[in-house]
């Protein structure tokens, strides 16, 4: 049984407020885990899951994550504490003496050691700095998602801005697919401002200028079907 904590997410989990102010600034929107759930909205084969009550080619994930479709993210979240299921970290070990060999699902979360306890202190604490340094994935500044006991990690980089980028060109080009690239860019504000196409420039100044906002929004999109296809796989977002 997994002990779950508002402390122990990797990331920031998405808070809703209690007064009408916080509530309306919607601070959740900029947590790793909402964006997990937009993404997997996107899904073509997921709406057909939802769409079929959890029947179909993604009926694995779907007993986990449930029907992201029918209701908004806060209740999403928070029935069954379903955030907290998905993606909290399990309270790790205490860091004791121990009498007999730790469990299974202890184990992949210990290192058990033999200590010469006639050793200096000193010389102990030294040896077991070169085993930690030998055995612990962590480094310095970096969340260690190699050892994360969430059900569904976060992994790889995580920028929240460049998602929420990502999420608006992909849906601009969904709704409208026959706009250009270069417009799609440019009205999602997807680039910096001084890409985007002036009046006062020049002709060849508007041909460099639309390459690189149709990259652009050609690069986001297809940045944005990789990450829905993790989604359905259950990973998030590389």
């Amino acid at each position: 049984m997994m002990t779950y904590t508002a402390l122990k997410f990797a990331y920031n989990h998405p808070t809703f407020g209690r007064s009408i102010a916080e509530k309306s600034q919607e601070r959740y929107k900029n947590s790793v885990y909402y964006l997990w759930w937009e993404f997997l909205r996107r899904s073509d084969d997921y709406k057909k899951c939802c769409a079929s009550a959890g029947m179909g080619i993604m009926k694995n994930i779907y007993q986990d994550f449930g029907d992201v479709l029918s209701t908004d993210f806060k209740t999403w979240w928070q029935t069954n504490e379903r955030g907290a299921y998905l993606f909290a970290e399990q309270l790790p070990p205490k860091f004791q003496p121990i009498q007999v060999i730790p469990n299974e699902v202890t184990m992949s979360q210990v290192m058990v050691l033999q200590v010469p306890m006639a050793l200096p202190k000193r010389l102990l604490m030294s040896e077991f700095q070169k085993i930690l340094n030998a055995h612990h994935a962590g480094k310095r500044g970096r969340r260690n998602n190699v050892s994360s006991t969430a059900r569904y990690p976060v992994t790889g980089h995580i920028d929240t801005d460049a998602l929420q980028k990502c999420l608006r060109v992909y849906d601009m080009k969904i709704a409208n697919p026959n706009m250009p690239l270069w417009q799609i860019t440019q009205d999602c504000r997807a680039i910096k401002r001084e890409a985007f196409i002036l009046n006062k420039d020049t002709k060849k100044d508007v041909s460099d200028k639309k390459m690189i906002l149709a990259n652009t929004a050609s690069r986001l999109v297809k940045k944005a079907k990789l990450i829905i296809s993790n989604s359905e796989h259950g990973k998030f977002p590389y």
